[in-house]
């Protein structure tokens, strides 16, 4: 039972694909040899990753009701800022085209771009 196997082989043996197997070779969680570009792993080392837990662990965080989330939202994180970001929101209507300080400048810059060489071609004509 002190005998080499492949990663393919240890995969099978495992029930998990050879990409993770050689996941937790790097790891080093999974004790093994390299020869040439492959790595080798003793059949006895097995048993150290046999028992693992599969599949990733949950993420858990509590809500104001301490209930649990599975994730974190901007809220959770920095309730401040985004209640103070929210404000602001308020403070704009919902149709900005209705915002006259918003359309004030809206176009200018292309609107000038557009007359300039107009008013080239009149100079040079003169």
């Amino acid at each position: 039972m002190n005998e080499f196997i492949s990663t393919k082989a240890a995969s099978e043996k495992l029930g998990l694909s050879i990409r993770r197997v050689q996941a937790l070779i790097t790891s080093g969680r999974l004790p093994a040899e390299k020869i040439g570009n492959s790595y080798v792993v003793r059949e006895q080392n097995l048993k150290l990753v046999e028992d693992r837990p599969t599949g990733r662990p949950p993420k858990q965080a509590e809500n104001k009701n301490g209930a649990k989330k599975p994730f974190k939202t901007a809220f959770d994180i920095a309730p401040d800022l985004m209640s103070r970001l929210l404000d602001k929101q308020r403070d704009l209507p919902a149709d900005l085209s209705k915002n006259k300080d918003y359309l004030k400048d809206l176009g200018k810059k292309s609107a000038e771009k557009r007359t300039l060489p107009k008013e080239n071609n009149k100079l040079n004509n003169d």
